[in-house]
């Protein structure tokens, strides 16, 4: 017949796994919804440089049709120039008109040389969408998946509900003082383990040894152990490990 002790034991290992999945959830839902924001925002990052890098090119475009247009323009100008030079026959006219033609075909030259530089101007842009091509693709399957994570979490809530329905019933039948101490010694530490096995010879909290004569005893149930180092609740023995205790000085000489 279950003892007392071993009741509660049972009690507080059962506690302890509803507690350790309920953990799991609640940090669940802490990280990922923040990893979520995290990748939105700089995908959000990345397609707003596109747009300006998108709008930068429209810009450059423009730019060269216009010198284009620009260029055809003077270049009218010239032929029509040189016809009209053709008639003229006043020295003064004639070199004033040379002058003037002069004059364009520096502005052809000025206006191809931005024609130029708009090209390299592009050819850098065009560069740049290209470099944001991997990161934008990346962004956006990593942020699919982690989505997918979010919706999986959703449905753990119904998970959730029905740990903690779980978790209130055994705790209504575990005596208030032994409840108490759980929930403190769980405050306490680090992994949230407040209830633990001894495994391979050791405290399956901190990994502190625990000798052969208190295994056996925690194994037994019939009193209530706790780790002398990290004071966790002792609840059972997973698999008993014997610790050789070092041989004495004297003991050799002999």
């Amino acid at each position: 017949m279950e003892n007392h002790i071993e009741k509660n034991l049972n009690f507080l290992l059962d506690l302890q796994k509803l507690d350790t999945r309920i953990y799991e959830i609640a940090e669940a839902k802490g990280e990922v919804p923040q990893q979520v924001k995290a990748l939105t925002d700089r995908l959000a990052d990345y397609e707003s440089q596109v747009v300006a890098y998108q709008a930068e090119k429209k810009r450059f475009e423009q730019h060269i049709v216009s010198l284009r247009v620009k260029l055809t323009d003077i270049q009218s100008l010239i032929k029509r120039l040189e016809s009209q030079q053709q008639n003229i026959r006043n020295n003064r006219e004639y070199d004033a008109m040379t002058k003037e033609i002069k004059l364009n075909e520096l502005d052809i030259q000025l206006a191809e040389k931005e024609i130029r530089e708009y090209n390299l101007l592009l050819e850098d842009n065009r560069k740049k969408m290209l470099q944001l091509d991997q990161p934008i693709l990346e962004t956006r399957q990593y942020l699919s998946e982690k989505q997918q994570e979010m919706e999986a979490i959703l449905s753990d809530n119904k998970e959730e509900a029905v740990l903690q329905k779980k978790y209130k019933a055994i705790a209504s039948n575990l005596d208030p003082a032994l409840l108490q101490l759980y929930q403190k010694i769980k405050q306490r530490v680090s992994n949230n383990l407040a209830v633990v096995k001894v495994k391979r010879g050791a405290c399956g909290g901190c990994f502190t040894a625990v000798y052969p004569q208190m295994q056996a005893e925690i194994k037994e149930k019939l009193q209530m152990f706790r780790c002398e180092n990290c004071g966790r609740i002792l609840a059972d023995v997973a698999e008993a490990v014997t610790i050789i205790a070092p041989i004495e000085e004297e003991q050799i000489l002999d």
